[in-house]
């Protein structure tokens, strides 16, 4: 369409799309809108930039292009922005209400394929309105409809709830959870918690034995809590728990999505319920009423043996050292030894906030789970023709020559998707991201008082939780001729 205006020289062309909605692909779809107002603009011959972007219209702010393009029009950049629609601007009332300000204040002039909105005057600036009304209220349908339809699927037994549990896989047809090559690893964890192995325990053991978390890291306090506590591993589904994405209230019981038997279980209801209710009993982690826990309990080493290192109490002068090492580690007094680490890891929080910085400032895009969707899919077709392999060796079709070459290809070719699957796990940036925010959870819980140092304040159970879910390993070294100890933590993830 030619629009006669000669006003307009140099206009920003912003695409956005939030989902499929021709099922066509996002792509194809892009390209498409891409190529109608780059012919737009050609035909009436104005110069161009464009904005692009797939994101949802709930908010301007988690839309980076979008930003990008207002600021470029509060300088004066463009004459006009040209859309295909007025709702790929914004669906969103109140975002649609500041883009149009922002617009009429710059005199900048909106351009669809089949027609030019001019702020300025009221009858386009009263059709805007309309018109940001009635998308809006499409919008708010539209989100009625896919809670719906996940509340739906919910009820279904369907995995909705993001990246599937360790030891298990959404199958892409069924869109349920299939235990995978890892849920043994699984029933490794909730054995050895309900045999009364204590957390700390049971992750040196799973180092020993090689079984890692997804990155290939070492478990820590935290994670093996959350694995325990998740319904998923006994088969059940629990959704609809929060109050909106960004809340932690939770809503009444009777309220939450309970589907039984959703998918195959790894662990039986009986040891889920039993390794659950022993971890989320404090006491678990001390059998003998005896033993005292310390804040840092179970993660004082001897940086040259390596043997723990535990506390002792000296009722005499109420005094706590750390114990001195058969190898010849010295001991010390314990509250100094606390302080400081209560100093390193309250300062480790900036290194945290500037991994996190660094992965989210990562501008390329985090296609992890349309990769591990598509190796799945291949994995799945390998593991089916290598059971009609074996069909056609028993059905007489095939001779043992033929059944060994062609059963070690495909045996193979499994092993090598298996890897490509680790590795893609590993370099799973959301799960990092999460990861560093749970970091920065528990520094930012420690702040404040303890009991130990202070006299009131945090517990000392409390304070060995936390750094728990932070810590690997305190490294501890006083040696003879040594002026002070010396310290050495190792981090989780590390």
């Amino acid at each position: 369409m030619l629009f006669n205006n000669e006003n307009i020289k140099h206009v920003a062309v912003y695409l956005r799309l939030s989902r499929d909605e021709e099922n066509l692909g996002i792509e194809q779809i892009l390209d498409n809108h891409r190529q109608t107002l780059i012919a737009l603009c050609n035909e009436n011959s104005w110069s161009y930039e464009i904005f692009e972007e797939v994101a949802s219209s709930s908010t301007i702010i988690n839309r980076e292009q979008m930003v990008k393009l207002l600021d470029r029009v509060q300088q004066d950049y463009f004459d006009a922005v040209v859309v295909m629609d007025i709702d790929r601007l914004s669906r969103n009332e109140y975002d649609a209400s500041d883009i149009k300000r922002i617009l009429y204040q710059t005199e900048t002039f909106i351009v669809t394929p089949h027609r030019m909105y001019d702020l300025a005057k009221d009858d386009d600036s009263l059709l805007l309105g309309i018109t940001n009304l009635i998308a809006s209220g499409e919008y708010k349908q539209i989100l009625k409809r896919m809670r719906r339809g996940k509340e739906y699927a919910q009820k279904q037994g369907h995995w909705t709830n993001g990246v599937a549990p360790l030891g298990y896989t959404k199958d892409t047809k069924t869109k349920k959870l299939v235990p995978n090559e890892r849920a043994k690893d699984i029933q490794v964890i909730f054995s050895e918690i309900v045999k009364g192995t204590t957390i700390p325990t049971l992750i040196n053991h799973l180092n020993n034995i090689g079984i890692k978390t997804r990155e290939g890291n070492s478990f820590h306090y935290n994670s093996i809590q959350r694995i325990i506590n998740n319904e998923a591993y006994k088969g059940t589904i629990v959704s609809n728990r929060s109050i909106g994405k960004h809340s932690n209230d939770i809503r009444p019981k009777d309220e939450w999505i309970i589907v039984q038997n959703a998918h195959p279980s790894i662990v039986d209801e009986t040891t889920w319920n039993a390794a659950n209710n022993i971890v989320n009993q404090y006491s678990f982690k001390a059998p003998r009423s005896k033993n005292r826990i310390y804040p840092t309990s179970n993660l004082i080493y001897c940086a040259d043996c390596g043997r723990s290192q535990g506390c002792n109490l000296k009722p005499n002068i109420n005094k706590i050292y750390i114990k001195h090492c058969k190898c010849g580690n010295r001991g010390f007094y314990y509250n100094p030894v606390l302080a400081l680490i209560k100093k390193e890891v309250l300062q480790h929080k900036e290194s945290i906030l500037e991994a996190l910085k660094t992965f989210e400032e990562d501008k390329q895009e985090d296609n992890t789970q349309f990769k591990k969707d598509q190796l799945t899919a291949q994995l799945n077709k390998s593991k089916r023709a290598l059971e009609k392999i074996d069909i056609l060796f028993e059905e007489d079709e095939l001779d043992i020559i033929a059944y060994r070459k062609r059963k070690a290809k495909r045996v193979e070719e499994i092993k090598l998707i298996e890897n490509e699957l680790l590795i893609l796990e590993k370099d799973n940036k959301q799960i990092k991201i999460e990861t560093l925010k749970e970091q920065i959870e528990a520094i930012e819980n420690l702040v404040g008082k303890w009991h130990l140092l202070d006299g009131e304040g945090y517990s000392d159970e409390k304070i060995n939780r936390l750094l728990h879910g932070l810590v690997n390993g305190i490294f501890w070294s006083y040696k003879k001729g040594d002026s002070s100890p010396k310290l050495m933590i190792r981090y989780n993830e590390e």
